[in-house]
């Protein structure tokens, strides 16, 4: 008899724990979340025939609130187990000195999860923040809307987010791929400093700190006026821009002790505590993001936001405690650094 041959991308697949976890998170996701859209389907269909029809949908909801937020928050859980599935693949890639190395190996999937593992969960935040809200509600005011959005936009993006990982964990081979010296020493991106001098670094680093202690300090004040919370909003996305800059320009080599090295994942790997840090700050920024928009939802269908003041409280001291941490362990670094 004639043995049968394993497929020779099959042996070369790097099987760890962390590439089984991921693997299996977005199986189990997918999964639930093709069913959650199934129920989304007929609790639209329901709601718009008979009073028991309705009242059948109105339950199933229950079940549907329950799927969503199992799934996203497996879906939450997910990335900070991607990145370390991404570290701890970095001894199996010949050439690899850190994270950006086996990232190299998996391209362009693994450019395409990198992505999709910072904007993502934002928009999971805020259909699991709306949800919540609406069980505060007596009339659930929101269900038709939340069960349409899953099938329409959470389905397709669990999707897409599942499919790239195993697509990711596939690509990924013990072949040899250029590091971040090649990149981040030779013309390293979003590099102001290497344009403008390090003096511009530095402005930057300032600037970053000063926006993001405005920005805890104006949203315990956005009852005094209409358009702080706008402006809350806008100051979020603009520390964000900044702080991503700040910790590749800046931060990385200053740390590492490297001035021409802006290597983030080398210093998120010898210094893991600012990996922590940077996900807190992206927490801090989402929370200002998921409460401004739930309010504003609220606002806009006239229902009363004393009824959510104990989320939308929670998400002000989520975020104003993220950012306040953050913002203490990047000043700490700097000064340790100098």
């Amino acid at each position: 008899m004639v043995e049968p041959r394993i497929p020779h991308w099959v042996i070369s697949l790097i099987i760890t724990v962390t590439t089984i976890v991921v693997l299996v998170i977005g199986l189990l996701s997918l999964s639930l979340a093709l069913y959650g859209g199934y129920l989304s389907i007929t609790i639209t269909e329901g709601l718009s025939g008979d009073e028991e029809e309705q009242h059948g949908s109105e339950q199933k909801y229950y079940l549907l609130g329950m799927i969503g937020i199992i799934v996203l928050l497996a879906r939450l859980l997910n990335v900070p187990i991607f990145f370390w599935m991404l570290q701890s693949l970095v001894p199996y890639c010949p050439g690899a000195m850190c994270s950006y190395g086996v990232i190299n190996v998996g391209a362009p999937y693994s450019s395409i999860a990198l992505i999709l593992k910072i904007i993502l969960p934002f928009i999971y935040g805020v259909w699991l923040a709306i949800e919540v809200a609406n069980r505060r509600q007596p009339v659930l005011p929101f269900i038709k809307h939340l069960a349409r959005s899953f099938v329409i936009v959470l389905l397709p993006l669990v999707l897409i987010d599942s499919a790239v990982d195993v697509l990711l964990v596939a690509a990924i081979r013990p072949v040899y791929a250029p590091c971040c010296s090649s990149i981040y020493d030779v013309d390293p991106p979003f590099s102001p400093s290497t344009l403008f001098g390090p003096q511009f670094g530095l402005i930057i680093l300032i600037l970053t700190i000063i926006l993001s202690l405005s920005l805890i300090a104006i949203q315990w004040f956005e009852n005094r006026s209409v358009h702080l919370p706008t402006v809350s909003l806008v100051l979020a996305l603009i520390v964000s821009f900044l702080y991503l800059v700040t910790i590749h320009d800046t931060l990385a080599p200053l740390v590492l002790g490297l001035a021409d090295h802006h290597c983030p994942y080398c210093l998120f790997q010898e210094f893991p505590d600012t990996a922590f840090f940077a996900a807190l700050f992206w927490m801090g920024v989402a929370a200002v993001g998921w409460r401004v928009i739930l309010e504003y939802i609220w606002r806009k269908q006239n229902i009363q936001l004393e009824n959510i003041k104990g989320i939308t409280g929670l998400l002000l001291r989520l975020s104003s405690l993220s950012l306040l941490f953050s913002i203490v362990s990047l000043i700490s670094h700097v000064l340790v650094s100098l």
